[in-house]
């Protein structure tokens, strides 16, 4: 993000720390809509948010590669959670509004999310701390199940995401300096 205004729609144009808020408010509003409105509203949320996502970044191209990423790496976590057992959505394979919200968590990685950037300590602690509470939430509001005693779905998921996070981080730094060097 440079100091520049953006500019979202028409004449509405925010500062950097208001695209971070808004950014961050968006994300969680989607999260929501995805949990409570299955697959067809994830579906539809994920594309307006990203397509509006995509408007404000300097480089698109990376920009939808790393979210294509956020895809795939949530897509083979929670498959891996699912096999395991950890979660139940009753059926074998991650549900689409399942995989939306990795999408979603993307476009916050940059933006609201950048405190955490080259901070492997606190990335670690981080997802450690704060994906199992979005996941418990989740499965309470969603129709998955979480493996009992819940204390072990939420520690497989904390040290899942312990991994995961700063993983994320690093792909979209890797993803920033390849649009440095062009």
């Amino acid at each position: 993000m440079t100091g520049r205004p953006i500019q979202l729609a028409g004449k509405l144009r925010l500062t950097e720390r208001q695209h971070i808020v808004f950014n961050a408010v968006v994300f969680q509003l989607s999260w929501l809509a995805c949990v409570l409105g299955g697959s067809v509203v994830a579906a539809a949320v994920t594309a307006a948010v990203v397509a509006m996502h995509l408007k404000v970044v300097a480089d698109k191209r990376q920009e939808f590669i790393f979210l294509l990423q956020c895809a795939a790496v949530g897509f083979v976590c929670d498959l891996a959670l699912i096999q395991m057992g950890v979660l139940n959505t009753g059926n074998p394979l991650p549900p689409l509004w399942l995989t939306c919200l990795w999408v979603l968590f993307g476009t916050t990685v940059g933006y609201p999310l950048r405190f955490f950037h080259g901070r492997l300590a606190l990335c670690v602690a981080g997802g450690f701390v704060f994906a199992p509470t979005s996941y418990f939430g989740g499965a309470r509001l969603a129709d998955v199940t979480l493996v009992e005693p819940v204390w072990v779905a939420l520690l497989s998921v904390g040290l899942v995401w312990a991994v995961v996070f700063p993983t994320l981080i690093y792909l979209y730094s890797v993803n920033k300096q390849k649009t440095a060097k062009t």
